[in-house]
């Protein structure tokens, strides 16, 4: 059983990583061939697109994988919740895009939400498939799949873009990707819905599905949130040049913590019963993401101005400032990564809702003030934002897992502290080297200097017995046995 639960994983972090490259190759492609306004655009088509897609789906991937939803009745009746879902959007979809392109003073806009319509209804009753798919655990299909509707919807794009059809190949790459994988999960199963049971409904996978969505929606809500203020009070363009700013912290942040996230759900889960592993396993979790991602997204920021043309053009560099401050995220963004799978594993799922109540109603205030003054305070709303929750997880950590904070503070010291002479030692050598050098030779000394500093920082110290014993800071080690004895 362990070894088939890391095969899975071990698919689902490679489906996952593919279609990060994939995404991220896109982008560099994309940011050369259309403008930032074109960016803005879809952004704008996205905030439905992605929200919609997550409420069709109803929850209805995780409920089916429990035994006592493995009947050929729940499944075609989970199929027709689905599908009448989607199809609700779809139509909301086609009546909406005119009015809202009217409102953006954008034709384009109009004939992006026409295109992208039909994705709600293929995708929405794919849930069902997809479910019979995971409780077969056929997560290398699954991620094969995932890979490979990212490349036919990226050869679509560029294709398109190639032939003169501007930001409107941007919807079709989300239609020919969503039929793609339609087509694709449906081809895997044997089972179809079984339309002799006529048309019922569920009220258990309704209300339980229910909760389910509203969960994973709240995750959504903000980013989401964000582009709508952004784009209606600033402007498709800054809407634009923020969203590809995004996209560049997220690909960071995702890569570089990915294997641990995606079984910490499994691992923790594991240490119910045991709290004192369970409070080891989160601090090493914990540091192992900071001791990745801190370094990354802070020395992101710092090479910014050199990075960001560079990669995606002089026109890109209005995004320069939002991506020095979005960067920031990288001292707290950790800290909050294995809050939900720690309640979770604790019986504390009430505490998650609760957590992400909050995390919306503060983002939605803190967005919707950001938007108002500038793009630069929308990204002092996502730090602030990601601070207040950090606090917030580890106010209820202390309470539920008897964490101590002078705990946390140990283990993230090294990281922390490492960054810190990091980014001291590239805002120095920026200001001795001035603007003699080339911006790529720029970029290379400042990257190569800032990481050594960190190496030394944080590996010479761990070596000289700088920091606290329990604090190691092996990343292969972490990875593997995170909650290795003290």
């Amino acid at each position: 059983m362990q070894s088939r639960i890391a095969r899975a994983a071990a698919w689902s972090i490679g489906g996952s990583g593919a279609q990060y490259l994939v995404s991220f190759l896109l982008l560099v492609y994309l940011a050369h061939a259309l403008e930032p306004r074109d960016f803005g655009l879809i952004a704008t088509v996205s905030i439905g697109l992605d929200l919609g897609t997550r409420m069709a789906r109803w929850g209805q991937v995780e409920l089916l994988q429990q035994a006592r939803y493995r009947t050929d009745q729940a499944r075609t009746q989970s199929f027709q919740l689905s599908l009448a879902i989607g199809g609700l959007f779809m139509l909301l979809f086609l009546v909406t895009a005119r009015p809202i392109g009217a409102a953006y003073h954008s034709a384009e806009l109009e004939r992006m939400m026409l295109i992208c319509a039909p994705v709600f209804l293929l995708s929405a009753p794919g849930a069902t498939a997809e479910a019979l798919l995971r409780s077969e655990f056929r997560f290398n299909l699954i991620a094969v799949r995932n890979s490979v509707t990212s490349i036919v919807g990226a050869g679509c794009a560029i294709i398109l873009i190639y032939l003169g059809f501007g930001v409107v190949a941007l919807a079709a790459q989300r239609l020919f990707q969503a039929v793609a994988a339609s087509i694709w999960v449906w081809s895997a199963v044997k089972w179809r819905p079984n339309l002799r049971l006529g048309v019922g409904w569920s009220r258990e996978l309704f209300h339980e599905g229910t909760h389910i969505m509203l969960g994973t929606l709240m995750p959504l809500l903000v980013p989401r949130s964000i582009d709508l203020f952004v784009g209606a009070f600033i402007g498709t363009v800054q809407l634009g040049l923020m969203r590809v700013g995004t996209r560049i912290n997220d690909f960071v942040g995702q890569v570089v913590v990915m294997p641990l996230v995606s079984v910490a759900n499994t691992h923790l889960s594991a240490l119910h019963e045991d709290l004192d592993g369970m409070r080891r396993s989160y601090l090493r979790l914990t540091q192992a993401s900071t001791v990745l991602m801190c370094p990354s997204l802070i020395g992101l920021s710092l090479v910014a101005q050199e990075a960001i043309p560079i990669l995606f053009g002089a026109k890109w560099t209005g995004a320069v400032p939002f991506v020095q401050v979005i960067g920031l995220l990288g001292f707290v963004a950790p800290i909050n990564y294995y809050f939900a799978p720690a309640m979770m594993a604790l019986g504390r799922s009430r505490l998650v809702f609760r957590q992400g109540f909050v995390q919306v109603a503060v983002g939605l205030v803190l967005a919707f003030a950001g938007a108002l003054i500038s793009l630069l305070a929308v990204a002092v709303a996502n730090v602030v934002r990601g601070t207040i929750v950090a606090v917030w997880n580890l106010h209820e950590l202390r309470r539920a897992m008897r964490l101590r904070l002078r705990d946390v503070a140990a283990h993230l010291a090294p990281p922390y502290l490492g960054t810190v002479a990091m980014a001291a030692v590239v805002l120095s050598l920026r200001h001795l080297i001035g603007a003699d050098m080339s911006a790529i030779a720029r970029l290379m000394l400042l990257s190569g200097a800032g990481a050594a500093v960190y190496a030394v920082i944080v590996l010479v110290g761990d070596r000289l017995g700088l920091w606290p014993r329990h604090a190691g800071l092996s990343i292969p080690a972490m990875i593997a046995r995170p909650v290795a004895a003290e």
